[in-house]
């Protein structure tokens, strides 16, 4: 009889001692990831923009400025009412450090024109020995500090990725764009009427159901003063809408970043 008392009490002091595992509180799960890394870990590598989807529309876009001349092609923007995106650099043609370059980017952000990367240095992100994250992060900073907004929207420098690039930049959240004309401007800068074939080429035939995302540069003063104008005409006598790229792609809100 004592031994079965001393069992019994045993038993009672390791339960007190060591509760039972079913009756324990269970142990509390990790507190989950903030919103925005939960965010990252579904994240993608990029896909290639090309086109619109918005039907019936036209996104013109510019490559490495703003130059000295963008004011100019901001004046006519003004008049014509339309908007347009520019994907800018932060040193290439110009450094977008001088006063009269930065003002052109706060003077085009505040008219509306849709503001996008196409990094720091016009480094090809398809070469390994490229910095990706500087080229992107350098220009982003700069940019925030002059129009309090960091792009979405960036095109890679002469439309090279690789896919490290498009993990890197599907990881942070970019949306990569490039084209489905191209003026090839920068090649012969003077000759408006090669540059506009790559419109009339495009726009010549049926365009029902098609849109468009055409490439040319306003660091070119030919561009800026005189082809873009050319271009711009022709598109809107096709009857096609012209809009900055994240509206032709339906984006009404995504346009930026703090």
């Amino acid at each position: 009889m004592l031994r079965k008392y001393l069992l019994a009490a045993a038993a009672i002091a390791a339960c007190t001692i060591f509760p039972s595992i079913t009756h324990a509180s269970p142990i509390p799960a990790p507190a989950s990831l903030p919103s925005y890394l939960q965010e990252l870990t579904k994240r993608t590598p990029a896909m290639i923009i090309r086109t619109c989807t918005v039907p019936n529309s036209f996104a013109v876009t510019f490559d490495d400025g703003p130059g000295t001349f963008t004011n100019e092609l901001l004046d006519y923007l003004d008049i014509k009412q339309i908007k347009v995106t520019f994907f800018v650099n932060g040193f290439n043609y110009n450094d977008i450090n001088d006063p009269v370059i930065s003002a052109a980017v706060k003077r085009a952000f505040a008219a509306g024109h849709q503001i996008a990367s196409h990094t720091w240095s016009h480094a090809d992100l398809a070469n390994a020995a490229t910095n990706i994250d500087e080229e992107m992060t350098k220009l982003d900073v700069v940019l925030k500090g002059l129009i309090g907004k960091r792009p979405v929207y960036m095109r890679p420098p002469y439309g090279n990725t690789s896919p490290s690039a498009l993990e890197y930049l599907g990881e942070h959240g970019y949306k990569v764009v490039n084209w489905n004309v191209d003026t090839d401007d920068w090649q012969h800068p003077l000759d408006f009427k090669l540059n506009l074939k790559a419109y009339t080429n495009a726009l010549q035939t049926n365009t029902a159901g098609k849109s468009f995302i055409s490439l040319q540069h306003d660091a070119e003063p030919g561009t800026a003063q005189v082809f873009s104008k050319l271009a711009i005409e022709y598109v809107l006598s096709k009857g096609f809408n012209i809009m900055p790229v994240a509206q032709c792609l339906g984006d009404t809100d995504g346009w930026y970043r703090d």
